[in-house]
């Protein structure tokens, strides 16, 4: 979708406050009006010597007209601000809402958290909405009643009204050509800036190696000049449009000059008009000259709502299909024949596999690196859908059912993905209904409460995006807590077990593997120790090894 059309939408519901914009801006334009006509008026007053009682109607009727018209310019501004807040809303709601529905396969080629940083183009729509919205819309009236004044004079200056829109068509149709691609080069260009920055924060210890300085100051100057090369591009066309405008001053001044000249001359235009002409076609020019930094917050606008739009337009999961109703204590799964191949890969992850997990069963999933054993976990919890083949879960296809539904039932626990947030907002991520008494038997059955507890402020100890103050291990085990808490039907742990210390690995193996769960478990591990407690182990080899997929099942 064009920029344009975007940020149409994004206006929509704001429509009616900005046209109560424009009508006030008509308004104060028409009142500022009373200036010259009070002070002319006051001028032939005092030179003809009448009352001074005229002199105050005068002064109090301009008083009233600029009382009105400052109501209105706070008012204006009121509004504006009204519309920026909204702005701010609406794209914050709308992309909150999305993110959690984003088809995993958006990030497997770009970084999310460097892809979000977008969001923050949001401000310059604001920012320069409203410089548009409050200035932009008053220079073209100033520029609109300029015109008006000029073909009141004579018809010969109507030809100079054409003249300077064609001159504006001109601008902005042919010399303004390219600028918002530009421009959008230049916003790429600056993103890839600051992802690479956001990379170097990222992996602070990586790019303390010898090198690592080198290469950070390296591929920031090499992105550095790619910025400045997009930038200038970019100028360029905001530079011809300038200095068109600026010749057209030139140009127009002098035209207008001889051509007023020739006509006082020839007795059809006063002097007095001559010289009223002369400003007005001045202040319409120099209004021109200033039109030059709207046009770029016009430029900056579409480039930001062109990244604005690439999350809007991230893939998201399908919200259709059935609710998933099941009552029993754990879920059945099936795999037929399934395939997944990632985007741009020559071997597939998966490769006709199928295997069935009965209700209640503990599975351990072992293999080499690369042998598809996390592509299955995403596969099972609905992050990515085969190529070919099906999965059942409880003997229903999950791609008839809701993703959110299918999660209700199916629980991932993977890798190390803590909020910036309390650690009772870690445990709950939402689920109110969780009680603290459930919470605290949860974390001692992970070894976890005394830990937390140590804390001064207990639950609510602050925990930040890399997890301090818990060690690694420590934030295995609350992701573990935060999945059990929910008491899913399937559990899924993709190699979180391997991360913890061999006292507390056996105490939650006992809390995951008890007769009293309410899940079917599968494990996916590197440990001997973890796969051997298990009901079943299954090896996944990568497919480059077999063809046909090769699954050998062993009991536990």
């Amino acid at each position: 979708m064009h920029p344009w059309k975007r940020l149409l939408r994004l206006l929509r519901p704001d429509r009616t406050d900005i046209r109560l914009v424009i009508a006030f801006a008509v308004a104060i334009g028409l009142l500022n009006l009373t200036v010259p006509i009070v002070t002319m008026a006051v001028v032939n007053t005092v030179a003809f010597g009448t009352l001074i009682q005229q002199l105050i109607v005068l002064c109090l009727g301009l008083l009233v007209a600029l009382t009105i018209a400052g109501v209105l310019i706070l008012l204006q501004y009121l509004l504006v601000e009204y519309i920026q807040r909204r702005i701010f809303i609406r794209v914050a709601s709308e992309l909150s809402y999305k993110l959690p529905r984003v088809d995993l396969k958006a990030f497997d080629h770009r970084y999310g958290p460097e892809l979000v940083n977008r969001f923050f183009d949001v401000l310059t729509v604001q920012k320069s909405s409203a410089v548009l919205l409050l200035d932009g819309i008053s220079l073209l009236l100033q520029i609109a009643i300029g015109m008006i004044l000029l073909a009141v004079y004579h018809q010969m200056l109507l030809g100079f009204n054409l003249l300077l829109l064609g001159a504006l068509a001109f601008w902005v149709v042919v010399l303004g050509r390219g600028a918002v691609r530009t421009a959008i080069r230049e916003s790429v260009a600056k993103y890839r800036v600051a992802g690479w920055m956001e990379e170097i924060a990222r992996h602070p210890v990586a790019f303390k190696l010898a090198g690592g300085p080198r290469m950070a100051w390296e591929r920031a100057e090499a992105l550095t000049r790619e910025y400045l090369e997009a930038r200038k591009q970019h100028f360029r066309i905001l530079l011809r449009q300038f200095a068109f405008l600026v010749l057209l001053y030139i140009v127009i001044n002098v035209a207008l000059l001889a051509l007023g000249g020739t006509l006082v001359i020839q007795g059809q235009l006063t002097l007095g008009e001559l010289v009223a002409a002369e400003i007005v076609i001045n202040l319409i020019l120099a209004t021109f000259l200033k039109i030059i930094k709207y046009v770029e917050a016009y430029y900056d606008i579409l480039a930001a709502m062109d990244k604005l739009g690439q999350l809007q337009d991230l893939p998201s999961e399908s919200l259709t299909g059935e609710h998933h109703v099941a009552h029993s204590k754990g879920a059945s799964v099936t795999l037929h024949s399934v395939s997944f191949t990632y985007s741009g890969q020559k071997w597939p992850a998966l490769q006709q596999l199928s295997l069935s997990i009965s209700p209640g069963e503990r599975v351990a999933i072992v293999g080499p690196n690369g042998a598809g054993k996390s592509t299955l976990a995403d596969v099972l919890y609905g992050l990515r859908t085969p190529q070919s083949g099906w999965v059942e879960i409880d003997g229903v296809d999950i791609r008839s059912l809701r993703p959110d539904s299918l999660r209700e039932h199916v629980a991932l626990v993977k890798g190390v993905e803590i909020i910036e947030g309390t650690v009772l907002d870690n445990l709950r991520m939402g689920r109110e209904e969780i009680s603290l008494m459930q919470i605290h038997e949860i974390l001692a059955k992970v070894g976890m409460l005394d830990t937390i507890m140590a804390f001064p402020d207990g639950l609510h100890t602050m925990l930040w995006g890399d997890g301090k103050p818990l060690s690694l291990g420590q934030a295995s085990r609350l992701m573990l807590a935060r999945a059990m808490l929910g008491e899913p039907r399937l559990l899924i742990i993709d190699e979180a077990l391997d991360h913890l210390d061999e006292q507390f690995r056996d105490m939650t193996l006992a809390t995951l593997l008890g007769p009293d769960t309410p899940w079917t478990l599968i494990v996916i591990t590197h440990s001997e120790a973890v796969a051997r407690q298990c009901d079943r182990v299954i090896t996944l080899l990568p497919p480059a090894r077999s063809s046909p997929r090769e699954v050998q099942s062993r009991a536990g």
